[in-house]
């Protein structure tokens, strides 16, 4: 014999039932199960011809493309919040100078640049990583505070493998402080010997909490082993799928003929930081992760504008707890 109502409680219970495994697949539930989602974000810079960041532009300058459907802009903004910024060192021994010279080379003065790039009115924490993260921060702090550590890094070595993606997840999870703008300033020759988390899965929970990175892309003259070769290939899709970019950095940039490059691009990347456009937009539910294509409206505004950086990807809602 079926009690009433017995149907009704079996179609709740395998709904929930489908929920749960859904999780596990990056799907987004029903938000009578799951909790609201706001409606999914990109986050979007543009630079004019002297690569300045454009601070006039509007929504309608702008067409939106969600997996080759175009896609409604439901808010448009300049956020100018002053943001918060976990700069990462790798300490791993592939930064040493070379296999005949300890030390770190180039390493140290690269991430030292990286804190002349953070913007005055942001913070800044420092932490470093092999196989594992460290925090050389206890809080965010200011610029000054943050070189003075950097510097004191010369007063080790660095040593053993490299947990680059496991500890920039690691990151995500310690510095729950980052949102939406925020940004991860990652200093590295890009090899990783011993993560365990994906590259994609990274990326879509960068991506959904908002947070860029931007590589300072420590090339180093000496022979590299496939983990860092391969590393660094990955690093320019890595960063620009986060709406982030990548400077990279040798001896020369550092204390060569070609210094004057850097000087000229760190105004860019401070200017990229400090002010960021905000898309919301008018997608009822992503249930995986989507590629998105911006490209501007009108003519005159193509013409002006030399090149965007903008977050490649929508992603479902984070999982609650």
């Amino acid at each position: 014999m079926i009690v009433p109502g017995y149907r009704a409680l079996k179609l709740i219970m395998t709904t929930i039932s489908f929920c749960l495994r859904a999780s596990a697949l990056l799907l987004a539930c029903s938000p009578a199960v799951a909790g609201d989602c706001s409606p999914p974000s990109i986050l979007l810079n543009a630079f004019d011809s002297n690569f300045k960041i454009e601070r006039d532009l509007r929504a309608e300058d702008i067409k939106v493309e969600v997996d080759r459907k175009q896609a409604q802009i439901l808010s448009f903004s300049l956020d100018t919040h002053p943001r918060q910024i976990v700069l990462m060192v790798d300490s791993s021994g592939s930064m040493e100078a070379s296999p005949q010279k300890s030390g770190w080379g180039i390493t140290l003065p690269a991430a030292a640049y990286a804190v002349d790039a953070v913007p005055a009115s942001a913070s800044l924490a420092l932490v470093t990583f092999s196989d594992k993260l460290r925090r050389e921060s206890s809080d965010f702090e200011n610029r000054k505070l943050v070189g003075g550590r950097v510097l004191d890094l010369a007063k080790r070595q660095p040593k053993g493998p490299t947990s680059l993606f496991d500890s920039i997840d690691q990151v995500l999870v310690e510095f729950k402080e980052l949102h939406f703008g925020d940004a991860i300033y990652l200093v590295t020759d890009g090899g990783d010997n011993k993560s365990r988390i994906s590259l994609r899965k990274l990326e879509e929970e960068l991506i959904s909490r908002g947070v860029r990175v931007f590589v300072f892309l420590v090339m180093r003259g000496v022979s590299r082993t496939e983990e860092e070769m391969s590393g660094a290939s990955q690093m320019d899709g890595f960063a620009e799928s986060t709406g982030g970019d990548v400077v990279q950095i040798s001896s020369a940039e550092v204390a060569g003929n070609k210094r004057a490059q850097l000087d000229k691009l760190a105004p860019r990347i401070v200017g990229q930081v400090e002010a960021v456009y905000r898309l919301e937009l008018g997608l009822s539910e992503v249930e995986r992760a989507a590629r998105v294509k911006l490209a501007f409206v009108y003519q005159d505004r193509r013409k002006n504008t030399r090149s965007i950086a903008y977050s490649h990807q929508v992603v479902p809602c984070p999982r609650k707890p």
